[in-house]
């Protein structure tokens, strides 16, 4: 017998089945406000600590990487990153796998922020007074909006790589792209020193733990 994917779906019950409620038709609002709600969630315990961040200690690695101000560029084309995955994304059982999966991400990475907050040393690498005016208002700007708190796991990167993995099975031939930009990304919240580099370990495993769930566990249904 012949069944549509999301009827198929329908017709399974497993312990975690979750409805589709991205669709065509609301796809843009739904992403819009998933988009304010992470930007609101992160800036939460941003800026807000119920007790102090700690700093963590600076591996090798981190004191070899150097401090490359102009990466900022590639650090902040997250945001655009996020907006040209969403908006290519054809499938909607896939794309509410997506949605449920960065939704969870953000908060379950926020819940950690406020139970365990830590902090990075960026007063250690001041911007060079050489910088380009435009890098240089980019970078001071982006420190001031993002305190060097929130560092462990890193946001920046498990979120970018949570967003490539979902072509891995939609569209398969965009992922080597979308994974490259995605890692460009992640080395550059070292290269701009917001991140050390467990943050971005975290980052990267928190990003598997969390598409394997959604996207292999869970299985989704039509609302009708």
């Amino acid at each position: 017998m012949n069944l549509s994917p999301l009827k198929h779906l329908k017709a399974l019950s497993p312990p975690w089945c979750f409805p589709i409620f991205v669709t065509r038709n609301n796809k843009y609002w739904m992403g819009f406000g998933l988009f304010i709600f992470a930007v609101l969630l992160y800036l939460s315990s941003n800026h807000y600590h119920f007790i102090e961040p700690r700093l963590l200690p600076m591996s090798w690695i981190d004191q070899a990487v150097p401090f490359i101000p102009h990466s900022v560029w590639i650090y902040i084309s997250e945001y655009f990153f996020f907006l040209v995955v969403y908006m290519t994304c054809q499938d909607m059982v896939n794309l509410n796998k997506y949605f449920y999966s960065f939704l969870i991400l953000q908060t379950v990475s926020v819940a950690i922020f406020w139970i365990a907050p830590t902090t990075y040393p960026r007063d250690q690498f001041p911007l060079p007074e050489t910088l380009d005016t435009l890098t240089y208002l980019v970078f001071a700007n982006l420190r001031v909006t993002d305190t060097p708190a929130n560092c462990c796991p890193s946001l920046h990167v498990s979120s970018v790589y949570l967003s490539s993995f979902l072509f891995l099975k939609e569209q398969p031939k965009k992922f080597p792209l979308f994974f490259t930009w995605g890692t460009a990304i992640a080395l550059s919240t070292l290269t701009t020193k917001q991140h050390y580099l467990i943050d971005v370990i975290a980052g990267i495993l928190m990003a598997v733990m969390t598409y394997w769930f959604f996207h292999r566990i869970v299985t989704y249904k039509s609302p009708n």
